[in-house]
């Protein structure tokens, strides 16, 4: 759908949606009833279905819309307060990226501000003339298949757990204790970080594995994981790599059950891709991991 053209659901169409919804219509018949997209209908569904009652409300969802919509306008506090672009600066200069801004400052109660008002910020006159774009990090390639790739060979991993059989809960990040885990790969993939991420409240912890065998893996793991107690070491999703060959040493050694994605699809580890994004900003492609000091990755996790 282009995008100047694209106008946003109003009263009517979401009275319609739940009509069409409650006679048990799906996504893509009630995007042609009302002439739309049929991810506009999906994420619509998704953004604004009442929490408690796990149904779609047209009152709860046009409050709900309303509610962003003023959240959004509250933009111009980053024109207008000189304390607020001030600290946004100071906090860009030190490698924050927008949306860890706008955390930060909602969970001080300093103010809502989204991130998109951060980068509107950012892109503006003013933004422009301190050249605030500099701070922000690269983005990354997408990761596809490449012509004539071969795709990891998941039946390579010992008793493999699929991701689908995980349980659906974990999806909401209600319970703490469960974790994503994955590697970065420095000193032209002799050398790793063995990084993992608390879904629930993000917090990262950082290793440094001798070598990039699966013995050591599972040794870092449980050296970092051994002194939690078992409700903080639930689960680990992890991907297909080699490294995760011996995770049985683990689950027997702490009792962390482990998961694994699908190939291709590091979208199911989200909160542990985005937590190596930063960790790049401050542990860059170049650093030597023999010189890094256990007080500098302690560092980069707080």
């Amino acid at each position: 759908m282009n995008k100047k053209n694209y106008k946003q659901l109003d009263r009517k169409e979401r009275d319609r949606i739940f009509l069409l919804k409650s006679k048990g219509l799906i996504n893509s018949a009630i995007a042609e009833q009302l002439g739309r997209d049929k991810s506009t209908i999906g994420r619509e569904l998704h953004r604004n279905t009442h929490q408690k009652f796990k149904q779609y409300l047209p009152d709860t969802a046009q409050r709900k819309t309303n509610k962003r919509k003023e959240r959004g306008r509250k933009q111009r506090y980053v024109i207008k307060q000189p304390a607020l672009k001030k600290k946004i600066i100071v906090l860009l200069k030190r490698g924050w990226s927008p949306d860890l801004i706008a955390g930060r400052l909602k969970r001080l109660k300093y103010i809502y501000l989204n991130q998109e008002s951060i980068y509107q910020f950012i892109y503006s006159l003013a933004g422009r003339k301190q050249n605030l774009r500099q701070y922000l990090r690269r983005t990354h390639r997408i990761r596809r298949p490449k012509s004539g790739r071969k795709p990891h060979q998941d039946d390579k991993i010992p008793n493999r757990t699929d991701i689908a059989k995980r349980p659906k809960f974990i999806e909401k990040r209600i319970q703490f204790g469960h974790w994503e885990g994955d590697n970065i790969i420095y000193n032209r993939h002799r050398r790793a970080l063995s990084t993992s991420v608390e879904r629930k409240t993000r917090k990262i912890v950082i290793s440094k594995p001798r070598n990039r065998t699966a013995k050591e893996k599972s040794r870092v793991l449980i050296q970092r994981f051994k002194f939690l107690p078992e409700p903080a070491r639930r689960t680990m999703t992890y991907d297909n790599g080699r490294e995760a060959v011996s995770h049985e040493t683990v689950t027997v050694a702490i009792g962390m059950k482990f998961y694994f994605a699908k190939t291709y699809s590091s979208w199911q580890r989200g909160t542990n891709e985005n937590r190596n994004g930063l960790v790049r900003f401050y542990l860059p492609r170049d650093i030597d991991l023999n010189r890094l000091t256990w007080r500098e990755i302690r560092r980069v996790e707080n």
